[in-house]
Parts: structure tokens; sequence; C-alpha cells
């Protein structure tokens, strides 16, 4: 978000919430939940500039959250222009911890989902916002896709 690479000092990260998901016994196999909190302040931007780089973010790394459950929005209208944005989402890392008895050794290993290869193969994305009144598309964000 341009907004955002000029003014860092606008985004705010908290987690939030925080469970962690286990069965008793030598499986220490584990499931880290959170509710990560963004926050950006006084932005004037777009919502589409932050909650579509979110979105596809999510899609890639969260693929099995409820989807009318995944984002909860909260804004403050601070004028005209600007307003405070905080969305809050949730979030979960899989650990798989294979514990061997013998060497009195565990491995950690911290897995993402499987989903489905995207079928789409572009790396770069360029976000275009035509907004009420005009009749071209404006160039509003830009960024890589996740790895």
């Amino acid at each position: 978000m341009p907004e955002l690479k000029r003014n860092p000092e606008q985004l705010h990260t908290f987690v939030n919430d925080g469970k962690i998901k286990f069965a008793r016994g030598q499986n220490l196999s584990h499931q880290y939940t959170v509710d990560a909190q963004i926050i950006i302040t006084d932005y004037s931007g777009s919502l589409d500039t932050v909650m579509i780089p979110l979105l596809q973010w999510l899609n890639s790394y969260e693929p099995d959250l409820v989807t009318d459950e995944a984002v909860q929005i909260e804004a403050e209208i601070l004028s005209n222009t600007h307003w405070d944005l905080a969305l809050t989402v949730q979030l979960t890392e899989r650990v798989v911890a294979k514990v061997d008895c013998q060497t009195g050794s565990i491995d950690a290993q911290h897995q993402m989902p499987e989903y489905p290869a995207d079928a789409c193969p572009s790396k770069s994305w360029q976000l275009n916002i035509k907004h009420p009144g005009n009749d071209d598309y404006t160039l509003e964000s830009a960024w890589e896709s996740p790895a």
C-alpha cells in the first residue's frame, strides 16, 4: 500500500486472544490460533486497497477460514478524508512435533495447510479502482504474491 510505504508509523499490529490446541500424550503436535489485529491510523485511502491484498493473502495462507467470519472490521471516521481502520483476522499456525523416545529428541516443523495450487500464475499484482464519478481506473496499489 503506497500510503503505508510512505508512512509506516500508521500501521500497528497486535495479537489478541491466543489459544493452543493440542492432544495429551507423547504427540506434541499442536496448533496456535490467534486473533491478529491490524490497525491503520489516519488512513485516507480506499478500503479496497487494504482488503484485496489481505484477502489474497488469507486465500493462500488461511484457506480453512470460515469466509463470513474471517475478517472483522471497525472504523472511526476522523474527518471527511481520514479514518482509523481496525481489522481482526483469526490466524492459525500448525506445528508437527515428532517425538523419538529412543534418542530423546523432538523434531518440530511448522507446516502450511495443504490447498490446491492457484490457477493464476501471476506473481506481481496491481490494484486498479474505478471511483464513483470517474470514467477510468486508477492504479491504487501494487504488490508481489505470497511465495
